[in-house]
């Protein structure tokens, strides 16, 4: 079946695919790379959002015609939400928050293992009060302390997780064990089952949560196979899809073994989703129909008095307390159905090309080091790298910075909210983290290690991958001679360029901005020539390095025991 949509009609219906900003060095074309955090917003999604909202109004009343329609378009969003991931038939579906950590916690507090710091203080403090009104044994309470630990529910977890995909269930009620990598840097399955299968779990609630693809190296895991382990051992089993659904196909009911509990998405990465709804899709089995919904409100209830409450028996129903995120939750459903319009094969054939292209290229540069797996095969189109100078690094953000102002390139910096897997990437040890934790305890953030990510995503053209490509390589060569255009501040982690001001940040989103504002610019965009562009891009910087001198004179940090751990160099400091 032909695809609805090609590649090239998406990707000139990208807002802000020929919008331009000043940088240090002059305009630049705003290249887009950062899809793994974001996606990109599309004109005619865009439009067809203002056009529902003629008719917009609250759901809860089917009596008008304004309320009828905007119920029915939720509606029929939920069930295209559902179509796409095979959850028709047993799945039920909830638009919580604005990414997958809204998802997951919605989806802890169903299965009950969820408690806010404040009210685990107040339950401690209440048992407490009532234990020595009844003059507890102390030695009693330590058994009864240590019987909790022995029951409560365990959770697994992979060894490439989203920051969300891990504390978030290290601050429950569980008892977190991480998965170990295997030897070619996924997910141990074997492990996997040495752990669910031990007999010590055999009587507690076990379930299984792991990314469905780190959202740093791209390396995907055998979500069918962990679903099939996790229910042989009577567990629960659900996916972490943040960043890898835009790309990769959902089954949540392939089989009766290798069925998916949960799914937690973010719609806001894909192409067209920015301002989304976060989306939790669950198999109903796992809802208790008898306990009263996790948020309790209005239109949860068949009938209210002042001493009975009757809540609803659908599901969805009962879940979506209060004003139901109308147009975030059409938007979901539309960025999500836009994958289906261009066809999967289109997608994947496209990631997997630019994905190997870009790891044999990059993989080559002496001073490039790819972070994770080489293999192509088995990663989707995520790209994070550091940059070696001499002995040290640059900077991660130093070189998005440079990316930014040399080439309007927009990537990412940092540790991307994963920080045990980058301590095994990055080979940080137990001593060394510590090293870094005191420092950064004393507000010295831009001391903690990092990287860069790109990703090369399928609506690219040959010419915005092939100019991401030379443009990472010059830093690679080159970017160590612009540091001295480049102040550090040693508590962000932030670099600015000496003497240039960012007139992009004083602008704000006040109503007076918003009547000064030509919306032409965002739906009529102009055409510019990429190739034309890019090409006097690279030609600037080579001729700015050439000209700028090759010595170098680098800074130390005035603390001693910060200095001692220093990984990279800088000419100039600043503070806020």
């Amino acid at each position: 079946m032909k695809p609805l949509l090609t590649l090239e009609e998406v990707r000139d219906a990208l807002i802000g695919r020929y919008f331009t900003f000043q940088t240090p060095y002059g305009m630049r074309l705003l290249t887009y790379a950062d899809y793994t955090a974001s996606g990109r917003s599309l004109r005619f999604i865009e439009k067809y959002l203002i056009k529902i909202q003629r008719e917009y109004a609250n759901t809860h009343t089917e009596d008008n015609v304004t309320g009828r329609h905007m119920t029915n378009l939720l509606h029929q969003a939920e069930k295209i939400i559902k179509k796409a991931f095979n959850a028709e038939s047993n799945c039920r579906i909830i638009a919580i928050g604005t990414g997958a950590t809204g998802a997951i916690t919605k989806f802890q507090e169903i299965i009950g293992i969820r408690l806010p710091p404040a009210t685990k203080k107040l339950l401690i403090q209440l048992i407490d009060k009532s234990s020595k009104e009844k003059v507890l044994n102390p030695a009693l309470s330590k058994i009864y302390d240590k019987e909790i630990d022995r029951l409560k529910p365990v959770v697994f977890i992979g060894p490439y997780e989203h920051h969300s995909n891990d504390i978030m269930w290290r601050e429950a009620i569980a008892e977190v064990i991480s998965i170990q990598l295997n030897t070619n840097g996924g997910i141990d399955l074997k492990d996997l089952e040495n752990q669910v299968s031990d007999p010590k779990y055999k009587d507690r609630l076990k379930i299984g949560s792991f990314s469905a693809a780190s959202n740093i190296t791209g390396i995907k895991s055998p979500v069918y196979e962990i679903a099939r382990i996790m229910h042989k051992y009577g567990g629960l089993v659900c996916f972490d899809y943040a960043a890898s659904a835009p790309y990769v196909k959902i089954n949540m009911n392939k089989n009766s073994e290798t069925f998916f509990d949960a799914i937690f998405i973010s719609p806001h990465k894909f192409v067209g989703g920015p301002g989304s709804s976060g989306i939790l899709v669950f198999n109903e089995r796992i809802y208790d129909q008898t306990l009263s919904p996790t948020a309790a409100g209005g239109g949860t209830v068949d009938f209210v008095s002042a001493t009975t409450v009757d809540y609803s028996e659908d599901i969805e129903v009962r879940e979506k307390a209060g004003t139901p995120g109308v147009l975030q939750t059409i938007k979901a459903a539309l960025a999500i159905d836009l994958k289906d319009a261009l066809g999967f094969d289109t997608i994947a054939s496209k990631e997997r090309e630019y994905t190997t292209r870009a790891l044999e290229r990059l993989f080559k540069h002496p001073n490039i080091e790819i972070l994770g797996p080489h293999d192509p095969k088995n990663r989707i189109s995520i790209v994070s790298f550091t940059i070696k100078h001499g002995d040290k690094k640059l900077h991660p953000k130093f070189i998005t910075k440079l990316l930014n102002d040399l080439f309007g390139i927009q990537s990412r910096a940092g540790c991307m909210c994963a920080g045990p897997y980058g301590h095994l990437l990055l080979q940080i040890s137990e001593e060394k983290s510590q090293q870094l934790r005191k420092i950064t305890q004393r507000g010295k953030l831009g001391l903690k290690p990092g990287w860069c990510r790109v990703t090369f995503h399928y609506l690219f053209s040959e010419v915005e991958f092939q100019f991401i490509c030379q443009s990472i390589e010059f830093i690679a060569d080159y970017g160590y001679l612009l540091l001295k255009d480049y102040s550090f501040n040693i508590n962000t982690g932030e670099w600015v360029h000496i003497n240039f001001k960012d007139v992009h940040l004083s602008s704000k989103p006040d109503i007076k901005t918003v009547l000064s504002t030509n919306l032409r610019n965002c739906f009529e965009e102009e055409y510019i020539d990429q190739k034309k562009e890019f090409t006097k891009y690279l030609k600037y910087a080579k001729d700015l390095v050439y000209n700028i001198g090759m010595e170098e004179d680098y800074l130390q940090l005035e603390d001693s025991e910060t200095e001692k751990l220093r990984w990279f160099n800088f000419s100039h400091t600043y503070e806020d």
